[in-house]
């Protein structure tokens, strides 16, 4: 079964995670494919590093360029002109054989869209004919006209397209959803098996993360925690402790040469992390107290703006690691997905 979306960044990695250790935990081989990624230099190789995390939270035991077989290490456009799309579509078959060749079911994930790659026909649409798969469409409520990229979808996959899962979704929109809108796509004979809510753990990130998206050294180490949102202080410490006390699970972005606000921040509970900028240390003392409190402080070398503008470009796209985040997403996939539904379509 392909997982596909309808724009990039809608969860299809953590939703098929969760569904991966659900279908083994009832006793199903599950294996893990994603014919094209874009790559990434870890440890030595390039790699589809969304990939990576997958193929490692499900602990598939398939070498990565197997899992991955074809991955883009130049940009799109000199990917398209100097491909062969034949070669391509051979290397991925082959290694679709070698994955599938002892499963009950693989989790094939679509592309950053399933449009993508229509150029060469390896789209997700195309890949549904390749390797004869059915498709599931992951779809993030961004706002009403989804439902008309929906119903577009379902006219180019046809039969091969049944159900949708909408992910993310506010509180006040599931109703909304399931009475209106699933109505409108049954019609086309779509069906929503699953509206999955949104969850701030899962859209929180762990500070190690932080460290290596800012290139941050730590002048307080502090492992496992985790921050869901983010905080510039750039006011007076009367100002900034109204907003220090109501923000939960905060990190506190603020130059290294503000000791009141650092100071402020070490008291309140809800401040988890300090990022300093401008690459300046704080007195000692204050690194100590961070320190009994168990308070990760990271120190970066760009200004408070920039540091807050890096940070905001990887919110909410953030990969489902760690076992606390895996646990959240497969609990609440067993809660708001049709899994019966899900399992009968994958066969």
């Amino acid at each position: 079964m392909i997982v596909s979306s309808i724009e990039g960044y809608s969860g299809k990695s953590a939703i098929i995670i969760a569904l991966g250790l659900i279908l083994r935990e009832r006793g199903y081989r599950v294996g893990y494919f994603k014919p094209i990624g874009f790559g990434s230099f870890i440890d030595g190789k390039v790699v589809d590093e969304d990939a990576l995390n997958t193929a490692r939270a499900l602990k598939v035991e398939e070498p990565i360029d197997v899992v991955c077989p074809i991955v883009l290490d130049k940009p799109y456009m000199e990917f398209v002109l100097s491909s062969n799309a034949t070669v391509i579509r051979r290397k991925i078959v082959e290694s679709y054989e070698v994955i599938k060749s002892d499963k009950d079911v693989v989790l094939i994930e679509g592309s950053i869209h399933y449009q993508a790659y229509r150029s060469l026909s390896l789209c997700d649409i195309s890949m549904c004919s390749i390797l004869n798969e059915r498709d599931l469409m992951v779809v993030r409520y961004t706002d009403d006209t989804v439902i008309d990229r929906l119903i577009f979808a379902k006219s180019a996959f046809g039969h091969k397209l049944r159900y949708a899962i909408f992910n993310q979704v506010y509180g006040y929109k599931k109703s909304y959803i399931s009475s209106l809108c699933a109505k409108i796509l049954e019609k086309i004979g779509l069906e929503v098996i699953g509206i999955i809510p949104r969850d701030s753990k899962l859209l929180g990130i762990y500070v190690d993360e932080i460290a290596d998206i800012l290139n941050a050294r730590y002048l307080v180490r502090a492992d496992g925690v985790m921050v869901e949102r983010f905080l510039i202080g750039a006011m007076s410490p009367q100002s900034a402790l109204d907003y220090f006390r109501r923000c939960e699970s905060c990190a506190v972005i603020t130059g290294g040469d503000r000791t009141d606000l650092i100071n402020l921040a070490l008291e309140i509970p809800n401040i988890r992390c300090l990022i300093l900028t401008g690459n300046m240390e704080p007195p000692s003392v204050l690194i100590g107290k961070a320190e009994e409190r168990g308070i990760p402080v990271l120190i970066v070398e760009y200004d408070t703006l920039t540091t807050f503008e890096r940070i905001q470009r990887i919110v909410g796209r953030i990969r489902v690691r760690g076992d606390e985040k895996i646990e959240r997403m497969k609990d609440l996939i067993t809660k708001n997905v049709d899994i019966e539904k899900l399992i009968e379509y994958a066969f």
